[in-house]
C-alpha cells in the first residue's frame, strides 16, 4: 500500500519545486555600460611650500583658510647673519661711490696732480723752445739748453705718466663700484630667500609649521591651492584604463552629497601606472560645481563608456559565467554586449520570447 503513494509524492514535489523557480523573458531596454571609480576632489591649482634656505622660522603672516594673493609674504626665516652680511654689502658700495666720485676721492687728487703737471709740462716746453731757438742763433751755454730740454722732458714723461694712472685708477674704482653694487644685489637676492611669498592668488589649505620650528628646504611649510575651480581626480583599475577615453563623461556621487549626483568631463588620463595602488591617475572637471567644494571631498564615479538604445537584457544573475543562460528548454550559449552590474545585454542565441531560469546560486 505505501508504494502506491511514492510515485504521486514524487510527482507534486517536482511541481512545487518548479514553481518555486524564478524565471524571466528578456526585456527591451536602454543599457549603459560603465567603469567604476573611487573620486577625491582638489583644487584645480595647487602647490606645497618649501623654503629655499634652512633656518628658524621667525613669523608666519597667514593661517589656515586664509585667502591669499599672488606674491603675498607667507613667512619669513630668522635672517641675523644675513642681515650683517647685508650691511657690510651696503657700506661698501658706499665706500666704492666715495672713492669713485666722492669729493675726497682718488680721482679729485689725481685730477689736481694732473692739472699742475699740465702746467708744469706748458711751462717747461716754453723755455725748452726759448732756450733752442737761442742755441740755434748760437746764444747762451749749451747747459742751459740741455738743462732746458732735460725739464721739458721730465715734466712731459711726468704728464704721460700721470695721465695714465688716472685712466687705470678711474678703471679699477669703476670696477670695484660694480663689483660693490653686484655683490649688495647678491646679498638682497640671498635675504629675499628668507622670505617666502605665495606664487598663486589662493587659499591656505594646510599649515605643517610652527613659529620659533627649524625648516628645511626639503621640508613643505604649507599647501596653498585655487578656491574656485577644482578637478576631480579617480583611480582606474588596469583592467579598466584601456576602456575609457579623455571626453568620456562621469556621474560622480560624493560622500558630502548622498542624495545628490554630479556629472564630471575626463579632461586628462596619465600614462604611468602607480605601482603601489596598480591604478592609474584621471582627471576631470565637473560640467557644474557642487554648491561647496573642499579640498580633500571623497566618492564614487561611474565613467561611461557605452549606451545602447532599446537593447534586449537580461538580469545579470542570469547569466553564467561561461556565457550561457538556463532556458526551459535547456542551457544556451548567448553572445552577449554591454554589461553593468545590473543587466547583460543580448545580442543573439535567444529573444525575447525565450524563458530564462534562474540559476542555483
Amino acid at each position: 500500500m505505501k508504494k502506491k503513494h511514492i510515485f504521486p509524492f514524487i510527482l507534486l514535489f517536482a511541481i512545487a519545486c518548479n514553481k518555486h523557480k524564478e524565471k524571466f523573458n528578456p526585456q527591451l531596454r536602454d543599457i549603459t555600460e560603465s567603469v567604476y571609480a573611487s573620486v577625491k576632489v582638489s583644487p584645480m591649482e595647487s602647490y606645497l611650500v618649501y623654503a629655499n634656505k634652512t633656518g628658524i622660522i621667525d613669523h608666519i603672516y597667514v593661517e589656515e583658510n586664509d585667502s591669499v594673493a599672488m606674491n603675498q609674504l607667507l613667512f619669513k626665516i630668522r635672517t641675523v647673519e644675513a642681515d650683517n652680511q647685508m650691511e657690510n654689502a651696503k657700506l661698501d658700495v658706499q665706500q666704492a661711490q666715495s672713492d669713485l666720485k666722492g669729493d675726497e676721492s682718488l680721482l679729485k687728487s689725481l685730477t689736481l696732480d694732473l692739472e699742475i703737471a699740465r702746467q708744469q709740462l706748458a711751462l717747461d716746453s716754453i723755455n725748452f723752445l726759448r732756450q733752442e731757438r737761442l742755441w740755434k742763433q748760437n746764444i747762451g751755454s749749451k747747459v742751459e739748453y740741455d738743462n732746458a730740454k732735460l725739464a721739458y722732458e721730465k715734466a712731459a714723461n711726468k704728464y704721460s705718466a700721470l695721465k695714465k694712472r688716472y685712466a687705470q685708477t678711474q678703471i679699477n674704482l669703476a670696477n670695484n663700484y660694480k663689483k660693490a653694487l653686484n655683490r649688495l644685489e647678491q646679498e638682497e637676492s640671498t635675504l629675499k630667500d628668507y622670505t617666502i611669498e605665495s606664487k598663486i592668488k589662493g587659499k591656505v589649505y594646510q599649515l605643517f609649521k610652527e613659529e620659533g620650528e627649524l625648516i628645511h628646504p626639503q621640508e613643505a611649510f604649507g599647501e596653498i591651492g585655487s578656491t574656485k575651480s577644482f578637478k576631480v581626480e579617480m583611480d582606474i583599475d588596469e583592467v579598466d584604463i584601456t576602456r575609457i577615453e579623455i571626453g568620456d563623461t562621469c556621474i560622480i556621487k560624493l560622500d558630502a552629497y548622498p542624495n545628490q549626483v554630479f556629472e564630471a568631463i575626463i579632461d586628462k588620463i596619465y600614462p604611468k601606472k602607480d605601482e603601489t595602488t596598480l591604478t592609474f591617475k584621471v582627471e576631470s572637471s565637473f560640467v557644474e560645481n557642487p554648491p561647496k567644494l573642499y579640498n580633500g571631498l571623497s566618492g564614487e564615479a561611474n565613467i561611461i563608456i557605452a549606451i545602447r538604445k532599446n537593447a534586449l537584457t537580461i538580469p545579470t544573475e542570469y547569466l553564467s559565467s561561461s556565457n550561457t543562460v538556463f532556458t526551459e528548454g535547456g542551457e544556451k550559449e548567448i553572445e552577449i554586449g554591454l554589461r553593468n552590474l545590473e543587466f547583460v545585454e543580448v545580442l543573439s542565441g535567444i529573444d525575447s520570447t525565450t524563458v530564462l531560469i534562474k540559476p542555483k546560486l
